[in-house]
């Protein structure tokens, strides 16, 4: 017998992971078409075809639904940058990071969300949204592995933080008003960076 969202049978774990995927597809829908206001637990339990209930189960609040979509997020810019690894690390970083949380993109909208996420320090969420940036960031701590670990660690957050602050930049609109071309920008870090 098959098992539905709205059915009171446990799931069994893959069952569970299943569920979430599919709410998780659901949500990327509303969130795409509605954006942060209008992406409700309600919503989404609409789209994906479950009772609100069963939703409930899995996202308590609309806090926790986009704390989920933003990790997704960062598991997506973890491929993104595995995916352009012939790149020199900062500019395939760059890239991928303007490429899920720059303008126009649904990301755009996460990035406070994911800031906020270091003021929840302890907290589950906030050690998970760590853990996924230095894996998605992985290339530019190892771009500096042959330094001392302390001043490889202060250059990598360097570049994390310009990779972030440019996407900041971006998905706010004022790249584009300022008529700043990102790839301009990355190469006048990297001439900055070499010089240090």
């Amino acid at each position: 017998m098959v098992r539905t969202m709205g059915t009171r049978a446990p799931l069994g774990r893959r069952g569970r992971e299943d569920a979430r995927a599919r709410l998780r597809a659901a949500a990327w829908t509303v969130f795409r078409r509605e954006g942060l206001g209008g992406t409700t637990v309600r919503a989404v339990a609409r789209e994906a075809g479950a009772a609100v209930g069963s939703l409930y189960t899995y996202y308590p609040d609309k806090a926790a639904l986009l704390q989920d979509l933003s990790l997704s997020a960062l598991a997506e810019l973890g491929r993104e940058v595995a995916a352009r690894r012939a790149r020199p690390p900062v500019v395939a970083v760059a890239e991928a990071t303007r490429a899920i949380f720059g303008a126009g993109t649904p990301g755009a909208a996460l990035l406070p969300v994911l800031f906020r996420a270091g003021q929840t320090t302890g907290t589950d969420f906030g050690r998970r949204v760590a853990g996924r940036i230095l894996t998605a960031l992985g290339p530019l701590a190892g771009e500096h592995q042959a330094q001392a670990p302390a001043a490889a660690a202060a250059r990598a957050l360097a570049a994390t933080s310009f990779v972030f602050g440019l996407a900041l930049l971006d998905s706010s609109g004022l790249l584009a008003r300022l008529e700043a071309e990102p790839e301009r920008i990355v190469a006048a870090y990297l001439a900055l960076t070499a010089k240090a």
